[in-house]
C-alpha cells in the first residue's frame, strides 16, 4: 500500500477535481484539449520538485485520483493496485490460501483451526500445530502479509511446513494452496432445540454470501425444518447489492425487493417465484448503528413486506448504490456512487440528504445496548468461529494453556429478545 503523507493528500484535493483517469487522459489528448492535463502536469511537477521528501509520479497520481473521487461524496473512492486486491477479496468472497486461521503465541504462529474441506484440513493440520518453518525458512519474525503470501506462493507449488504439535512432536507436511471462500457467515448455531431456532450472523455481503446461506440452511434443516431464524446483520457494513437481493428473494414470495434510481436510470428488482425457499419461516433480523448499505436493503425489504421483525438500534443510513470499475492492466479500481436505493414502500435511508437525519431504518423493537456490552458483541461478531469438532479441540487446548484463544459468546440482550419473540415469550419492560 502506498504511504502518502496526509498533508500531501489534502493539498492535492483541490487540484484533483481536474484529474482524469488514464483512459480519459488519452481521450483528452486525442481531441487536442490539453488544458486539464497541463494543469495536472504543472502542479504535480511543482509538488515533486518542492515537497520535503522524495515522491514519485505514481504516488502523486494515486493521491490526485484519490482526492478526485473522495471529493464527490463520502462513499466514492479510488483504490491503488494493492488496495484493489483487498477490495476484490471482500466483494468476490474468495481468496488464495490453505484455509487455516492462526494465533501467535510468543514468537510462533499456531493453527487455531482449519476450515472444512480446506487444503489445510485435508493435509492434516490440526488445532495447536506450531509453524517451525515454511519451505525451510523460519517465519517467526515475518509480518502477517509475508506469512500469508508464503502459504499461497504465486508459483502454484505446494508449501512444505515443518510443524510441532502441542505435545512437542515434530512432523512435515506438504499443502497446496487453493481458491477458497472467505466466509461471510461468521457464526451459525442453534439457539433453541425445542422448537428448533437458528442464529446466523452475516458479517458482509460478497458474491458468495447467498450460496453460503443456502448451504447453512440446508445443513441446519438436515434433521427437521426450522421453526424460526434470527438473521444477524449487526456490524454488517454492506457489500455486493445482488447478494442482499438474492437473500431477500429466499424469504419474500412476491412484490418489489428494491428500486434504484440514479443519473437518469431506474431499475426495479422483484421477488422471483423460483427463488423463494422459505416463504413462511418466522424471521427476526438484528440490526445496529453499523448495519449499512446492502444490510439496509435486505432489512428494509423484509420489514416492508412484514416478513421479519427488526430488533436492535437504528441502522447507519447509507441509501446509495455504488458501481466498481476495474482499470486493467493498471490494476486499480474506482468505486463511484451511481444511484440511490428505495425500499418496497419507497423509503430512502441516505443520511446525507435528509436534514437532521441521524439513522436509517427504525427497528420494530428498539434495544438500548450499554457500551461495554456493545464492545463484546462487536468483537465476537467480527471473529471467525470454527465448527463444533474444531471448537472442542480449541477448548481443550485453552484448558492446557490457561488462556482464552477463542472468544466466548458475550451477554447479548438483543439476541435474547429476538429469541423471546420467536418463542412467543413476553418481552421485558423497556425493550
Amino acid at each position: 500500500m502506498n504511504q502518502r503523507p496526509a498533508l500531501l493528500g489534502g493539498w492535492l484535493l483541490g487540484v484533483a477535481t481536474g484529474v482524469l483517469l488514464l483512459t480519459l487522459l488519452q481521450a483528452v489528448l486525442q481531441r487536442g484539449d490539453r488544458q486539464d492535463t497541463t494543469r495536472y502536469q504543472l502542479v504535480s511537477s511543482y509538488a515533486r520538485d518542492t515537497f520535503v521528501r522524495q515522491v514519485n509520479d505514481e504516488e502523486l497520481l494515486d493521491a490526485a485520483l484519490t482526492g478526485m473521487l473522495e471529493s464527490l461524496d463520502p462513499y466514492s473512492r479510488f483504490y491503488p493496485p494493492v488496495e484493489a486486491m483487498q477490495l476484490e477479496r471482500e466483494t468476490g468472497g474468495r481468496y488464495e490460501g490453505i484455509g487455516a486461521l492462526f494465533r501467535t503465541l510468543g514468537t510462533r504462529r499456531h493453527v487455531l483451526f482449519t476450515l472444512p474441506n480446506s487444503p489445510a484440513r485435508l493435509a492434516g493440520l490440526t488445532v495447536g500445530d506450531g509453524v517451525l518453518t515454511i519451505d525451510g525458512e523460519d517465519p517467526s519474525g515475518w509480518e502477517d502479509d509475508r506469512f500469508r503470501e508464503a502459504l499461497a506462493p504465486q508459483s502454484g507449488e505446494p508449501v512444505t511446513l515443518q510443524l510441532i504439535d502441542p505435545d512437542g512432536m515434530e512432523r512435515e507436511l506438504q499443502v497446496d494452496a487453493a481458491g477458497l471462500i472467505d466466509p461471510s457467515l461468521r457464526h451459525i448455531r442453534m439457539v433453541s432445540d425445542t422448537p428448533p431456532i437458528a442464529w446466523i450472523s452475516v458479517h458482509s455481503f460478497s458474491r458468495e454470501t447467498h450460496g453460503e446461506l443456502i448451504v447453512a440452511l440446508t445443513h441446519l434443516e438436515k434433521e427437521t425444518p426450522l421453526a424460526g431464524l434470527i438473521l444477524d446483520l449487526r456490524d454488517n457494513r454492506g457489500g455486493v447489492l445482488k447478494a442482499a437481493i438474492d437473500m431477500a428473494r429466499m424469504f419474500i414470495s412476491e412484490g418489489v425487493i428494491v428500486e434504484t434510481r440514479g443519473n437518469g436510470t431506474k431499475r426495479i428488482e422483484h421477488a422471483l417465484a423460483d427463488q423463494v425457499s422459505h416463504p413462511d419461516l418466522p424471521l427476526v433480523v438484528l440490526v445496529n448503528r453499523s448495519s449499512a448499505s446492502a444490510s439496509e436493503v435486505l432489512a428494509s425489504a423484509l420489514q416492508d413486506h412484514r416478513r421479519a421483525v427488526l430488533v436492535g438500534e437504528g441502522t447507519y443510513g447509507k441509501g446509495v448504490v455504488q458501481t466498481i470499475r476495474r482499470f486493467e492492466p493498471w490494476g486499480a479500481r474506482a468505486k463511484v456512487t451511481s444511484a440511490y436505493y428505495y425500499s418496497p414502500s419507497g423509503r430512502n435511508f441516505e443520511r446525507t440528504i435528509g436534514e437532521g437525519r441521524t439513522i436509517g431504518i427504525q427497528p420494530d423493537v428498539a434495544i438500548v445496548v450499554p457500551a461495554d456490552e456493545r464492545r463484546g458483541i462487536s468483537n465476537y461478531l467480527g471473529s471467525h468461529h470454527p465448527d463444533p469438532q474444531e471448537e472442542a479441540l480449541i477448548r481443550a487446548w485453552e484448558a492446557d494453556l490457561g488462556i482464552e484463544l477463542l472468544p466466548t459468546a458475550p451477554v447479548d440482550s438483543a439476541l435474547e429478545t429476538a429469541l423471546d419473540i420467536l418463542l412467543g415469550n413476553e418481552l421485558a419492560v423497556g425493550n
